[in-house]
């Protein structure tokens, strides 16, 4: 399958929320999608891990092993939060250590190291961010908002997550902190943000220190835009 294909499989995916499902034992378990909360919950493990970013990209399963063999309970407990769902299960300490502790004794090694990659190599913002276009479509909203006047207008705040990423999804979701950081993927919680429709105003004189004329767009409220946006992808 190529990478493109693969993309559009992927995006798929993460539009539903489809978790992963895998089997250790007679036990079966789901790699569900990574929330806010999760990524600040797993970071303190995912630094102890102390990977080689530049393997993990040029021989993933290699360096997968390499975790898999010398920190073993690292491994085990990040791939718990994974198979965990909703903020009572993933904050739930006896749950966590009973399920990393059933990983530890019934997962070997090599197998270990495949369920990691897919743990670790979960971040696909910039390939879904560059595929849609939106990486563009930000530069040309960088290029009009150079060209308008406003020097008397002043922005404040911004300054961490929570205004750029959790009041921002509260505010125009009218969404609950809790919903933010536990009940939807940061991939698509970041996607929402990133592509969600802007309007700028500018003069006539502005206007012409700006190239931009694209005006396209899906228009979500629209069923027949949606449906041509979801046959235009090549879901394979």
């Amino acid at each position: 399958m190529d990478k493109e294909k693969q993309l559009e499989l992927d995006i798929a995916d993460t539009i539903i929320d489809r978790p992963k499902g895998f089997s250790v034992g007679r036990r079966h378990f789901y790699l569900y999608p990574v929330t806010l909360g999760k990524v600040y919950l797993q970071k303190r493990i995912v630094e102890s891990l102390d990977i080689n970013k530049e393997l993990l990209i040029e021989n993933p399963y290699a360096e997968a092993l390499r975790l898999a063999e010398s920190k073993k309970e690292e491994c085990c407990l990040l791939l718990s939060y994974h198979t965990l769902q909703g903020k009572e299960e993933v904050l739930d300490n006896r749950k966590v250590q009973e399920r990393k502790k059933y990983l530890e004794d019934n997962l070997g090694n090599e197998d270990l190291a495949t369920l990691l990659i897919a743990c670790l190599s979960d971040d696909k913002l910039s390939a879904y961010v560059r595929h849609f276009g939106i990486d563009k479509e930000q530069e040309r909203m960088e290029e009009a908002a150079k060209a308008k006047d406003d020097s008397g207008t002043l922005t404040f705040g911004g300054k961490s997550i929570y205004g750029t990423l959790i009041d921002a999804a509260c505010e125009r979701y009218k969404w609950t902190f809790d919903y933010v950081v536990w009940g939807i993927s940061i991939i698509n919680l970041q996607l929402l943000l990133k592509d969600s429709v802007k309007t700028m105003y500018l003069t006539e004189d502005e206007r012409k220190r700006v190239h931009t004329n694209d005006t396209s767009m899906v228009d979500g409220n629209s069923k027949e835009s949606i449906m041509n946006a979801i046959s235009s992808m090549n879901w394979g």
